[in-house]
């Protein structure tokens, strides 16, 4: 079994040569959002990390490639996450759900909430 992990891996990586390290490390990310008996406070810190995560990578895409972009984030557990909401766009794209979906952040974050 071992041999044939080490056979995967390195077909793996051959194949990914260029990207293969951070498909791994996004891979380890994605774990934490599934990990079970984590606490709320815990959550938090890691929908915040999140959060930061995104809006740093949008506002990059915004300077380099001028995109317009606009996400909303909110936890799924009704009961544990009513704290978890939100909202990020980039400049040119402030007023999108304003204009598109008559909702200010707030409400943008209820409705998104109400449809998890």
């Amino acid at each position: 079994a071992v041999m044939v992990r080490k056979k995967c891996y390195e077909l793996f990586k051959k194949e990914y040569c260029d990207t293969w390290q951070e498909i791994l490390v996004k891979f380890e990310e994605s774990t934490q959002y599934t990990e079970t008996g984590k606490t709320v406070s815990q959550w938090q810190q890691l929908f915040n990390k999140s959060a930061k995560r995104f809006t740093q990578s949008f506002t990059a895409l915004s300077k380099v490639h001028a995109i317009k972009a606009a996400f909303v984030m909110v936890g799924s557990v009704v009961n544990q996450d009513a704290s978890l909401g939100y909202v990020y766009t980039t400049p040119g794209a402030e007023d999108f759900f304003m204009e598109h979906c008559r909702a200010d952040t707030d409400a943008i974050i209820g409705h998104f909430k109400a449809h998890i």
